[in-house]
């Protein structure tokens, strides 16, 4: 009977990198910034206050002449309209005589006594007209701005590849040999 024997060794393989390498190197850009600064406007006027006190003098009896004036114009046409109505009732009431009752004693008892009233007031009885004036304020602001200059520094590279080695660090072999007798046989 004959056979077949195999030997054999498997080969081992050795490999050797080297990685690749890169190296980037950058400078800042330069930059150049100018600004301007906003600028803030301010104006104001302080504020102020009118005090008028002619009604309240006017209360007291210290009248400027105009102010005299026009109280003693209201006054007169006062005294002609109530003067007036009471001639004009007087006489209504003298026209009417003839009816009943006693007209001229009761006009004579009307005129003849004089109704005086007492009053106590405050005085004055007119506050000071009080006004503020002015006190405005006023801001205008005035934009800055901003300029900016940029020049870019273009990146230095390096760049150095890898290398990869492979070989053997044993070789593979393969033996094959056929053992047994050769005989053939008939029967």
């Amino acid at each position: 009977m004959l056979q077949l024997q195999i030997k054999y060794r498997l080969g081992i393989i050795g490999i050797e990198q080297t990685p690749g390498q890169m190296h980037i190197r950058c400078q800042p850009a330069d930059m150049e910034i100018q600004q301007e600064l906003g600028q803030l406007e301010v104006r104001r006027e302080p504020p102020k206050v009118e005090i008028d006190l002619k009604e309240a003098f006017g209360d007291l009896g210290m009248r400027r002449p105009d102010q005299i004036a026009w109280e003693l114009r209201t006054k007169a046409w006062q005294t002609f309209r109530y003067g007036l109505d009471r001639v004009v009732s007087e006489g209504d009431r003298l026209g009417r005589i003839e009816l009943e009752g006693q007209p001229i004693v009761e006009l004579a008892r009307e005129n003849f006594a004089e109704h005086k009233e007492l009053n106590v007031a405050a005085v004055p009885k007119k506050r000071p007209e009080i006004k503020p004036v002015g006190g405005d304020f006023a801001f205008q602001y005035h934009v800055g701005g901003v300029e900016i200059k940029i020049e870019p520094k273009t990146p230095e590279i390096s760049y150095y590849p890898g290398s990869i080695r492979i070989y053997w660090l044993q070789e593979p072999w393969l033996e094959m040999e056929v053992v047994g007798s050769n005989v053939d046989l008939w029967v």
